[in-house]
């Protein structure tokens, strides 16, 4: 049996060893990012994988399916906005494109950057095309304005927040010194502080709101989160640049 050198002992391992062990830290890794997604979706997706690994499907083929998904509940929800609960299930069937087509990636071997980069980009266009539906969906059936009120709060505050990260990195301040110092007891306050920014906790928020038909809640949900996290977030990054003097 040939074998191969691991960068981390300089050992020679068997390589189905050493493929054994690259799934199994994938498989923490997924599940780490998904608390939710690990005890339903991801047995499912690896076993899509396993199916399509060998084939002639792609990681972009996937991820083209997520967007016909979430374009379809886009469509439902500003078409059918009494019927907006029916949108849950493509927009559940959009996230597990989304989380699958990394999968297949690395089992294909065909991760790249600009393939990275791409799939990030359209997740976020894919979020705010969401929350653009809920919101028409939301106004549609109340007959008020305050669901567009509400995905402005949204948009303002995602902007703020993503804009205080930029000028944080700019700025050298969110070295792992100071991501320590964010929250030095990581106790309670520090995991429900984090719980809202994972995207599988948001995603999943997002069905089970839009499953029941409370569309303004989520619309208001999200507005809020962002908007104390910009304030937190701009707290933090003032305390550091002083600090930095």
């Amino acid at each position: 049996m040939s074998t191969t050198a691991t960068p981390e002992t300089g050992s020679l391992a068997p390589p189905r060893v050493k493929s054994i062990s690259t799934a199994r830290n994938n498989a923490r890794g997924f599940a780490s990012r998904h608390p939710i997604s690990r005890w339903y979706l991801y047995p499912l997706a690896t076993r899509l994988v396993d199916a399509l690994a060998p084939t002639r499907v792609r990681p972009t083929h996937l991820t083209l399916c997520g967007l016909v998904a979430a374009l379809g509940a886009m469509a439902w929800l500003v078409c059918f906005p009494a019927r907006a609960p029916w949108a849950a299930a493509p927009i559940l069937l959009a996230w597990f494109f989304d989380r699958t087509d990394g999968l297949l990636a690395r089992r294909q071997a065909t991760v790249s950057l600009r393939g990275a980069w791409l799939d990030t980009n359209l997740d976020e266009l894919i979020d705010l095309g969401l929350q653009i539906a809920v919101a028409a969906a939301a106004a549609t059936r109340t007959g008020t304005t305050w669901p567009w009120g509400l995905l402005i709060a949204f948009l303002a505050g995602k902007y703020l927040f993503l804009h205080g990260l930029r000028e944080e990195n700019t700025q050298g301040a969110s070295s792992p010194e100071s991501k320590r110092e964010e929250f030095p007891r990581r106790g309670l306050v520090a995991r429900l502080y984090h719980l809202p920014g994972n995207a599988d906790i948001r995603l999943h928020a997002l069905f089970v709101m839009v499953l029941f038909g409370w569309l303004t809640v989520e619309l208001a949900a999200v507005a809020l989160y962002y908007n104390l996290r910009w304030i937190a977030r701009y707290g933090l990054v003032i305390r550091r640049l002083e600090g930095s003097r």
